[in-house]
């Protein structure tokens, strides 16, 4: 049975030619899709489709329930050791993660005392580039040497199921040497690694140095993998509602059990999406109206260009904050060449609420604002911006959350990977793969001399500007 719990919901009809004209979307285009969605489900529903190796993501919000014990007691003891907590990753092994953390939590959590964040540890994110100055300042945050009580100690959670992806490896070598400087022969108690729990490079060192380990499950992509230990350990450690966020994925899943395009919104979402593509709306706009979503808008890039930008073909995702974004953005989309679908991602309640003061003097001329409360500015924004756009024939998706909650998150993220994977079967291409960062990662190694790629090396021959030509 479906809960009756607040739920995500999709509203497509601002995408409409009936709304806005000749450049809109055609409904029963859409709803002609569904024999090629019946067997797009089939594909889902019984592991057949390219990648299903790959499709371990599915049964995530029942499968981790079995996990959480460990994950809990993984983050009590991240909680216990220090008073600062580093998360190791890059791409899905750290942007779900970021998420929730963004979401979810208060809005300057790491600014709070620690009573004011109910002992809980600040957070912070790294292994995610090769840049010097952001590592440093990590460091300048650290103890540099011990003996340090735990409110003044800091833990790593290394996310890697390889334990060989660069940015994420480097990084932690760098951190472990912080840590064995620091805490010597206990160095260990302070790391947790979130790996594939069988091979790799992480997995031998964890065994080696008795790290706490937890899985990244083998069938499992690392752009799917937010509701596995990679996105819920530092969800434990930063107190958010784990078991909510699996319970709200479910009551999506079940949602997702029916092919009918009037009742499972995943598959409408990715229905609507290929037929815009079809129609030439090759720029997917992804815009938040909330800013704890700003981050989900950017996991969301992520999980639709690695996974949909295949072939030759593909939308090209942009991730966007409103109103922020509408000083800049918003000029291109209402004006500019008509390739860009708007999906808004919106929340209908925000609490607690700001009202507009009064101010006799009326100095700025807001007093005709005065008693509106933040939450309904942002509203009466996100609706003439929608109006403006159909009158010009721009297309706009709406993505609904009653709030930002776990349940809701959960909701969403499941929502949205079942779609993307629907909509790359629609295209015929493989979702769960990524030749092309196969590809950038093949010819930095062999920049970096690595042994293995000696021979590609030999063949990149001199690369790079000349600087003395450069003007």
């Amino acid at each position: 049975m479906v809960s009756a719990a607040p739920r995500v919901r999709i509203d497509v009809s601002d995408a409409m030619a009936a709304r806005i004209g000749p450049r809109g979307l055609d409904a029963a285009a859409i709803m002609a899709l569904q024999p090629q969605i019946d067997a797009v489900h089939a594909q889902l529903t019984d592991l057949t489709g390219a990648g299903r190796d790959f499709l371990g993501f599915l049964d995530l919000p029942v499968r981790m329930l079995a996990q959480l014990p460990a994950i809990r007691a993984a983050a009590d003891q991240l909680i216990a050791a220090g008073d600062t907590h580093v998360v190791l990753g890059i791409g899905g092994s750290y942007l779900g993660a970021k998420t929730l953390f963004n979401a979810l939590t208060h809005p300057y959590h790491n600014q709070l005392p620690a009573e004011r964040r109910g002992w809980l540890p600040k957070i912070y994110f790294a292994g995610t580039d090769l840049d010097s100055r952001e590592l440093n300042g990590l460091l300048d945050l650290l103890p540099a040497r011990g003996p340090v009580l735990p409110t003044s100690g800091f833990t790593v959670n290394v996310v890697s199921k390889s334990g060989t992806t660069l940015e994420t490896a480097v990084a932690f070598r760098i951190l472990w040497k912080r840590l064995k400087t620091v805490y010597g022969d206990l160095a260990a108690k302070q790391v947790v690694a979130t790996t594939d729990p069988d091979g790799g490079a992480l997995r031998q060192m964890a065994q080696r140095e008795n790290f706490t380990t937890l899985p990244v499950p083998p069938d499992v992509g690392g752009r799917y993998s937010v509701l596995s230990a990679v996105g819920l350990l530092p969800a434990a450690v930063f107190g958010a509602d784990v078991a909510g966020l699996l319970a709200g994925a479910a009551d999506m899943a079940e949602r997702c059990r029916t092919a009918d395009l009037n009742e499972n919104p995943a598959y409408r979402y990715a229905a609507t999406m290929f037929h815009a593509q079809q129609r030439g709306y090759h720029i997917r706009y992804l815009a938040a109206w909330a800013k704890g979503l700003e981050t989900l808008v950017h996991w969301h890039d992520q999980l639709c260009a690695e996974s949909l930008g295949k072939d030759g073909r593909g939308p090209v995702p942009i991730a966007g904050m409103v109103t922020r974004d509408l000083h800049a953005r918003g000029q291109q989309i209402q004006d500019g060449s008509h390739d860009t679908l708007v999906v808004n991602l919106v929340v209908n309640r925000t609490e607690p609420e700001i009202a507009m003061p009064d101010d006799p003097g009326d100095p700025d001329g807001l007093n005709y604002l005065a008693g509106q409360t933040l939450g309904h500015m942002q509203r009466q924004a996100w609706l003439g911006t929608t109006y403006a756009y159909c009158q010009a024939g721009r297309p706009s998706v709406h993505i609904v959350l009653d709030d930002v909650s776990a349940y809701s998150l959960g909701q969403l993220i499941y929502m949205l990977e079942v779609a993307t994977v629907a909509e790359g079967y629609l295209m015929g291409i493989n979702p769960l793969d990524q030749p092309g960062v196969e590809a950038y990662k093949r010819s930095m190694f062999a920049l970096l001399d690595r042994p293995d790629m000696a021979g590609l090396r030999a063949k990149m021959g001199q690369l790079g500007p000349d600087l003395e030509q450069v003007v």
